[in-house]
């Protein structure tokens, strides 16, 4: 067994030793060879100059250092793309000192010293303000990933390049986030240099648009006197508690510190940071993380990649040996951009063609500041334009001179770090998912496209934005009558004001914790300018709330557009309208002619017309050939006007003989039927249903008239009923239900009134006491029913419309109308939906009829008049044919042909008449002359016209006369 173990073992070692000789082969004369020559080719590339201006000791300059000497040996690597180029990038680093003038003597030195082409940096948008104007001079371009500030026009400083996001992207996705949970107000902190100040008129414009007031703007200084000022000032904000923070990262810091030991990280309070802070989160440690919990902030979006996350994984190792005393918790935006600036600039520079000779060291290559002129600045600066990169941080492609990313994630800082809760894009809003379903969505912005938040103090409930540390003034108005709506009592207790009525109590209704969700303290507050009852008074009281005299208006309140440019409306609590009271008018039979109701005056006037024209039609049809309408012209006009008006009843006895005429007997009974029909429906719904009617039904005929018409005192319906065409002189104000029916009761005759017009729930009142006497008639005007009142962009609004919505639909709703109009008052309602109007049929119910009978008349006509030239035409035919055949009896020697001759001889053969000449008539010649098939057919197609060839005598239609 010993001797097999020993024998195995040396075969092995035989064969490590073979392999191992192999291995030194093909490094010696395969690799080290090609090695050898790939770095001659490295050492023969062109060295491109590029400087470096950061501040070194921040733990943004740390971190983008290393990153960027990271990108400098993946890039020039043997597995990166640049390691065949033909130039390659050399880094002059210089520190800034984090000040601007640091910056510029640095950007000087790189210049005019190192003789750079190009600038990454500087690390502060300040920095980079003045450095862009030296690069504009210099003709180098600088290349900034953390300068976001838009306070550089880039048609100015063209040599200026932004390789960051800008800053006013982040507007309108912080301003769809306080829309998203209905925020009416704001209030934004800024610090006071140009980067904090820049942002402002992009953010205030972004909330402008959706209806969002910035309550204040609170600048903040660097110092701690600044900083107690300004917690000073927030704490007076009594109601707004929305917070835009847009700081630099060090002041920040410092800044919520502060916020926190003052106890304003609690329930009801919103913080929302932009990304200047947000992007940096992993720079801060937890004793700073426990002052931000619960705050929101919007961060640029960085998709993921697996070349993303191996790349963590090596700069956290390396970071760590390089900087052993420093924790950074992740990668921010600004560090990648850092990594893929140095693949852009390495890019752009193999597209570029660098010229150096000794005139760019000369003096008359210097401008104004000193600085030397590239002469390769334009060319690297176009190639720079143009180049593409797929880097870290996705597609990056350069517009203007800006990098082109404009997308968001919204995270909620919870622990040590921000959770993400959700997206925003430029076209499809808030999103809580980068899923196809919810990027191809419209533009929303919804609380529901996010995930779960946790609201500073721990809250999970989304705080309303705003809370109110006094009690709200309620203005009431003064009423004498309608008490059912609003009545203002004084308590003897403590004199305090008491509203009661339906107004007043859905408006307790509304504000309790029930519906409003939160606590509100009322105070009701009575509005007696002395001119109660007076036109103008309820406009008056409701300028009192835009003077901010009072909190609200509660009352019968209707709204209207003229108010709304004053105050707001919440939703209407009482839906309205406006229509016209009047006095019934008892059973129509009292009437001497009540049986003429069914129709108007013209359809009657009509039909006695239409009844003389059918049975004139008749005679003329049957006059030259029925006995029965010939006679006497007292005879044929009694025979007429019967046998039109006998249709009636359909009791004529006539016979109608003429085809034109049977026509127009059938259409004008099927008319009759038709009116008769109508008639009858009508007048047995006027008899049985309908056993009371309004006095009028037309506003219309109380202007024609000039009628009193009476309206509630202080109303808006003065100036309505002014629109409407009504004279001032004619329009009476009224109080109360009994003034309206003691007015109503005179008329205007007696010093009264012919109607009220009044809006639906005044008219529902009065009904319920005079429901005998008076109903509600004509058209019913829409309006927008009764609101309560705030000032214009008062936060509680859209709650309170919420709230009244909610109570609208509850049973609440339906008490409290019980209580203040009576269990009836739900059927009164549905029975004013329709109202009573005029029932008389009209003249257009039967004009389709009227056309159809009419058309068929005249045709009738026509047919009768072109009778005497069809005959004409007949004899004609027949005259010819006849001529034809007397030739061809001459030519057969006179002899008739037994067709042809007379069969008086045969059996069953009758008499032939004669006419009144002794000459037979058209019909015996007819009957006696052969006939072919062509008069055959003639005669049968005009036949229908008249009974009888004979022509009638024209100048006997249009009178009478004795046979």
């Amino acid at each position: 067994m010993e001797m097999k173990l020993k024998k195995c073992s040396s075969k092995t070692n035989y064969i490590g030793k073979e392999a191992y000789l192999i291995m030194r082969l093909w490094l010696r004369y395969f690799l080290l060879p090609v090695l050898c020559r790939e770095w001659a080719k490295t050492a023969e590339a062109q060295k491109i100059d590029v400087g470096v201006i950061m501040d070194q000791q921040s733990l943004l300059g740390k971190v983008s250092n290393c990153t960027m000497t990271m990108a400098l040996e993946d890039f020039y690597g043997p597995d990166g793309p640049g390691f065949k180029y033909q130039t390659r990038l050399v880094f002059h680093g210089r520190d800034s000192n984090k000040s601007i003038k640091g910056a510029a003597s640095a950007a000087f030195d790189l210049m005019n010293g190192s003789k750079v082409q190009a600038i990454i940096g500087p690390q502060t948008s300040e920095q980079a303000d003045f450095l862009a104007y030296m690069a504009q001079e210099a003709h180098i371009p600088i290349i900034s990933f953390s300068a976001v500030s838009s306070s550089l026009p880039p048609f100015e400083v063209k040599f200026f390049v932004r390789m960051a996001q800008n800053d006013s992207t982040q507007a309108l996705p912080i301003a769809e986030l306080v829309q998203a949970f209905g925020w009416r107000e704001v209030v934004i902190i800024h610090d006071d240099s140009d980067s904090g100040i820049v942002l402002i008129p992009y953010l205030t414009d972004a909330f402008q648009e959706i209806d969002v007031k910035v309550r204040r703007r609170l600048v903040l200084a660097s110092t701690k006197s600044s900083i107690n000022k300004t917690l000073h000032k927030i704490t007076k904000q009594k109601r707004t508690r929305v917070f835009i923070v847009h700081l630099p990262f060090s002041l920040s810091k410092r800044f919520f510190m502060n916020i926190h030991k003052a106890g304003m990280m609690e329930k009801d309070y919103v913080w929302i940071i932009t990304s200047e802070l947000t992007n940096r989160l992993c720079y801060m440690d937890s004793s700073i993380f426990n002052t931000m919990q619960g705050v929101l902030g919007v961060q640029t979006f960085v998709p993921e990649s697996e070349r993303l996350d191996d790349f963590k994984v090596r700069w956290k190792r390396r970071f760590r040996r390089q900087f052993t005393d420093t924790e950074i918790l992740d990668l921010d935006a600004y560090s990648l951009w850092a990594y893929d600036t140095v693949w852009f600039l390495a890019k752009a520079a193999e597209k570029t063609s660098f010229q150096f000779n000794e005139n760019f060291n000369s003096p008359n290559s210097q401008n104004l500041m000193g600085l030397d002129v590239s002469p390769n600045g334009a060319n690297y600066l176009k190639s720079i334009s143009t180049t593409e990169l797929q880097g870290l941080t996705g597609d990056i492609q350069l517009v203007g001179g800006q990098l082109q990313s404009t997308d968001f994630q919204i995270v909620n800082v919870l622990g040590n770090g921000g959770r993400s809760i959700g997206y925003w894009t430029p076209y499809a809003g808030l999103s809580r998912s980068r899923s196809s379903k919810d990027l191809e969505k419209n533009n929303s912005a919804n609380a529901d496209d996010l995930d779960g938040i946790i609201w500073p103090g721990g809250s999970t409930t989304a705080p309303k934005g705003w809370v109110f540390g006094r009690k709200l003034k309620i203005g009431v108005p003064v009423k004498t009558g309608f008490s059912e709506f609003m009545k203002v009592d004084i308590d003897p207790n403590d004199n305090k004001t008491v509203a009661r009525g339906f107004c007043a109590e859905v408006f307790e209704k509304v504000m309790s914790i029930d519906y409003l969700h939160y606590p509100v303290l009322l105070e009701y507050i009575e509005f007696d300018n002395g001119h109660a009852g007076e036109p103008g008074y309820y406009d008056e009281l409701i300028y009192q709330v835009h003077l901010k005299k009072y909190d609200a208006v509660v009352g019968d309140i209707t709204i209207t557009a003229n108010r709304s440019i004053y105050v707001d409306f919440t939703v209407p609590y009482a839906e309205s309208g406006v229509s016209m009271i009047v006095p019934i008018q008892h059973d129509i039979t009292k009437s001497l002619w009540w049986f003429t109701k069914p129709f108007k005056w013209h359809v009657w006037l009509t039909t006695f017309v239409l009844f003389g024209a059918k049975g004139f039609l008749v005679w003329l049809f049957e006059r030259e050939n029925n006995e029965e309408f010939q006679g006497p012209w007292q005879k044929q006009l009694g025979t007429t006007f019967y046998f039109s008006f006998s249709l009636f009843h359909f009791s004529h006895r006539e016979k109608v003989e003429s085809n034109p005429a049977r026509v127009v007997v059938v259409v004008w009974t099927f008319i009759v039927f038709l009116l008769m029909t109508s008639y009858t429906a009508n007048l047995t719904a006027m008899l049985t249903v309908e056993k009371v009617q309004p006095s009028i039904t037309d506003i219309d005929s109380l202007i024609r008239n000039g009628d009193y018409v009476g309206y509630q005192s202080a109303s808006f319906l003065l100036e309505h009923l002014k629109d409407l065409g009504f004279s001032e002189e004619k329009l009476k104000p009224y109080a109360t239900v009994d003034e309206y029916a003691e007015a109503l009761s005179r008329g205007s005759s007696n010093n009264g009134v012919s109607a009220i017009i009044e809006e639906i729930p005044y008219i529902k009142v009065f009904l319920r006491k005079y429901f005998h006497k008076y109903d509600i008639a004509g058209p019913t005007f829409q309006s927008r029913g009764f609101g309560f009142v705030f000032p214009r962009g008062f936060d509680m609004v859209p709650d309170v419309s919420k709230a009244i919505l909610n109570l609208s639909s509850s049973k609440d709703m339906f008490d409290i109308e019980n209580k203040w109009f009576g269990a009836g008052s739900r059927s009164l309602e549905d029975s004013l939906e329709t109202p009573v109007t005029e029932n008389k049929l009209p003249l257009k119910t039967f004009l389709g009829l009227s056309i159809i009978t009419s058309g068929i008349a005249m045709l009738a006509v026509v047919a009768f008049l072109s009778g005497p030239y069809w005959k004409r035409c007949v004899i004609g035919t027949k005259s010819s044919h006849r001529n034809g055949g007397d030739r061809d009896n001459s030519s057969n020697g006179g002899k008739e042909t037994d067709s042809a001759r007379p069969d008086d001889e045969s059996p069953g053969a009758e008499a032939v008449p004669t006419g009144d000449a002794g000459r037979p008539t058209i019909i015996e010649q007819q009957a006696l002359s052969p006939t072919t098939k062509h008069e055959s057919v003639l005669q049968w197609e005009f036949s229908w016209m008249t009974p009888r060839w004979r022509q009638p005598d024209l100048s006997q239609f249009f009178f009478f006369r004795s046979r």
